[in-house]
């Protein structure tokens, strides 16, 4: 009779460490794969335009970012930056447009919005003086923008600027208007598993457990060739994670006089969770299968999770931050912003935006994003020299 109330007991165990660990594996095969930026979906199309008021009308959809306040549309010819007041009309939506770089569109023409807005080289859609520079790296070359306007003092303090996962240099754009007006050279690094920069040879993506390192070899580039003395970085999602990595675990980091950290990836557990929520997967479930996906992942590619718990171990920072989130965030959650702005008031300015999604601070309200972070770089900065 034991034994049969023993098989009983065991053959659901079996079976449900077998589903949970097919389920762990599936979880490990989404979570790790480094995304490979495809080519820009072209799926919004010019109903209306008129040139000479710089206006056009979209035939907009949800979900396709053209009614942001201001926002990048990018056709196969050009790229303008949506700005001003958005009209609802019967055929769309009527933007103002101003043309950064090609050909005003045409009617029937189809583009593509983009939160980073100045798609492309800074010096092409900003007018910044830009150049691209190799950083030898682990895995090989990294080519960077070096952003330099004559004048600017290169000996001294330097903006480093890391985007996020899947997204490109560009994405840093929107602070590179700021750090250049405050007479900062900037460096848009490049990290691993970029379209121009070396794949990880597994092809996975750590969220900033090695990344990290691609960022100290930026740094201590401009240490070694610009003779740079001290930094200050700014980062964007997982960027901010790879960010958070290098001031807790670098030698170097003394050197960074403060960071900005914009929709920052502060907790990937918490992200994870999250996600699974999304995903509609049962609250009971979601936790053992985290805990599955976590060992499968790390048996598979040595990413060792509590080093991207960054609020948990706060107590290993010592530099000032700029913290910015949205509370409409759906792909890195806000509580563990506010976890980090809880358990480091010392060091932490946390600026919440009330129903805005991920990294889109700067575009739903620029006159205040450029304010948080022009005052926030202002304390740590020399006076500009260019």
């Amino acid at each position: 009779m034991r034994r049969v109330l023993l098989l009983s007991f065991i053959g659901p165990l079996v079976l449900a460490t077998a589903g949970l660990g097919a389920g762990g594996w599936y979880y490990s095969d989404e979570l790790l794969p480094a995304p490979v930026p495809g080519d820009p979906v072209y799926d919004v199309e010019v109903v209306a335009t008129d040139e000479s008021t710089s206006t056009l009308t979209l035939a907009a959809t949800e979900g396709d970012l053209v009614d942001l306040p201001i926002v990048g549309f990018q056709t196969a010819g050009g790229l303008l930056a949506l700005q001003g007041n958005t009209t609802t009309t019967a055929d769309g939506v009527e933007r103002s447009g101003a043309l950064l770089s090609g050909a005003w569109p045409d009617v029937g023409d189809l583009g593509q919005a983009s939160v980073a807005t100045f798609a492309g080289s800074p010096e092409e859609t900003l007018g910044l003086t830009t150049t691209t520079i190799d950083i030898e790296g682990e895995l090989g070359l990294l080519p960077s923008w070096r952003v330099v306007e004559p004048g600017m003092d290169t000996t001294g303090t330097w903006a480093v600027l890391v985007h996020g996962r899947g997204a490109e240099k560009d994405e840093a754009n929107r602070a590179l208007t700021i750090t250049s007006e405050l007479g900062l050279p900037g460096l848009a690094v490049a990290i691993r598993n970029d379209p121009d920069a070396p794949a990880d040879p597994d092809g996975y993506g750590r969220f900033g457990d090695v990344e990290w390192r691609d960022l100290e070899v930026a740094i201590d580039h401009l240490r070694e060739t610009e003779d740079a003395d001290s930094f200050v970085l700014v980062g964007y999602s997982q960027g901010a994670g790879i960010i958070l990595n290098y001031l807790r675990r670098a030698d170097g980091a003394g050197d960074v006089e403060a960071a900005a950290l914009i929709s920052p990836l502060v907790s990937m557990d918490a992200t994870l969770v999250q996600q699974a929520q999304a995903r509609d997967i049962p609250g009971p479930l979601i936790r053992p299968l985290l805990v599955s996906a976590k060992i499968v992942t790390r048996l598979r590619s040595g990413m060792v999770f509590s080093n991207l718990e960054h609020a948990r171990d706060a107590d290993e920072l010592s530099t000032p931050l700029l913290v910015t989130h949205g509370t409409l965030d759906s792909t890195v959650p806000i509580e563990p912003s506010r976890e980090l702005a809880d358990a480091r008031p010392d060091l932490v300015i946390y600026e919440e935006y009330e129903g805005v999604e991920h990294v889109r601070e700067w575009n739903t309200d620029r006159a205040r994003f450029e304010a948080d972070l022009r005052a926030f770089l202002n304390q740590y900065i020399p006076a500009p020299t260019g």
